[in-house]
């Protein structure tokens, strides 16, 4: 029992410790960021602002050069960051010059987190930006 309470105090300070050494700043709304690996990720809605309902998120995807990738998986995920279980995903859809895009349904107005997944040859690039929905 002794080193059981032991382990678990070892544990609970060093989440603690992870806690403390990890950024807590946020996504900018529909901006652009760019990865470790060049690729630059950015999100933009239709409408625009966004609203609840039926929303097309669109993600343009640039290599370093600025130039558009075109044989990239793109993967959409969102959810409520107030309201547990609301949650929407799915595949996008190559547009052309490295825009992707899907159609899905943000139900409900507030905060979406909006994570897009970038698969690209054995690179796989995730950004998440905060939506505000009205």
């Amino acid at each position: 029992m002794r080193y059981f309470v032991l382990t678990l105090i070892l544990l609970a300070g060093l989440l603690f410790a992870l806690a403390a050494c990890t950024d807590s700043s946020s996504s900018p709304p529909n901006g652009e960021l760019e990865t470790s690996d060049g690729i630059n990720v950015s999100l933009t809605t239709m409408p625009d602002p966004p609203v609840n309902g039926s929303i097309e998120l669109v993600a343009s995807v640039m290599d370093a050069q600025g130039q558009p990738v075109e044989d990239a998986g793109v993967f959409f995920m969102a959810s409520h960051t107030d309201m547990a279980g609301m949650y929407t995903d799915g595949q996008g859809i190559a547009q052309g010059q490295g825009r992707y895009s899907i159609v899905t349904d943000l139900s409900m107005s507030g905060s979406w987190k909006v994570t897009v997944q970038v698969n690209q040859g054995g690179l796989r690039t995730l950004e998440e930006f905060n939506l505000g929905v009205e």
